[in-house]
């Protein structure tokens, strides 16, 4: 008889502990379900940091571009090469025919990227067109034989529009430079005035 409750109470310790593991089981389960969510978690937001931080190296890429084609068209206005002190002559490749002087050759058409200010309607800046390749917009090195800019998806270009001020009549220039990151859909807009 001792025997029989013997093997009884082994069954019953037997069968406790399979339920015990049953549950351990479940909690684990759990656990690794909770773990595997954080961890996910995790994940999105490093990658969404990392999307962040790489559109905003991106912006920073086009607003130095942008910057560049600033002092490009500043040099363009002072007849001056790219290194600022080297004066540009009408032999020489890429420079204008002549200096520019008050507001000749400026036109509505904004060729050779010299547009008429204060003219009514939409600034020249505002059209998407001039932007492109087929505007009139000068390319970032075009008039002062500046090397192209590495990484940009695009060369900066930019603008010169020509206002009479003051009694004096003098020519003041407002200069806007679009310059583009590494990717074709980002861009820097840049405006700047120039009194020689």
């Amino acid at each position: 008889m001792t025997d029989y409750l013997a093997s009884k109470g082994s069954r019953k310790s037997f069968f406790a502990s399979t339920k015990e593991r049953g549950i351990s089981l479940v909690l684990v389960m759990i656990f690794l379900v909770i773990l595997s969510g954080l961890g996910i978690t995790a994940m999105q937001s490093s990658t969404f940091s990392a999307r962040i931080a790489r559109n905003e190296s991106d912006r920073n890429i086009a607003f130095q571009a942008a910057e560049a084609a600033l002092r490009d068209a500043e040099n363009d206005i002072a007849y001056k090469r790219f290194d600022h002190t080297t004066p540009c002559s009408s032999s020489t490749a890429g420079c204008r025919a002549q200096a520019i002087e008050g507001l000749l050759n400026f036109d509505l058409a904004c060729t050779n990227g010299l547009c008429a200010g204060g003219a009514s309607g939409t600034p020249p800046w505002e059209t998407a067109a001039i932007w492109g390749t087929s505007g009139n917009s000068v390319v970032y090195g075009a008039r002062t034989g500046a090397t192209a800019l590495p990484v940009v998806f695009s060369q900066p270009r930019y603008l010169i529009e020509g206002y009479i001020v003051g009694l004096e009549k003098n020519a003041v220039y407002r200069v806007t430079a679009v310059g583009f990151g590494a990717n074709s859909s980002t861009q820097v807009m840049l405006q700047t005035s120039v009194k020689p």
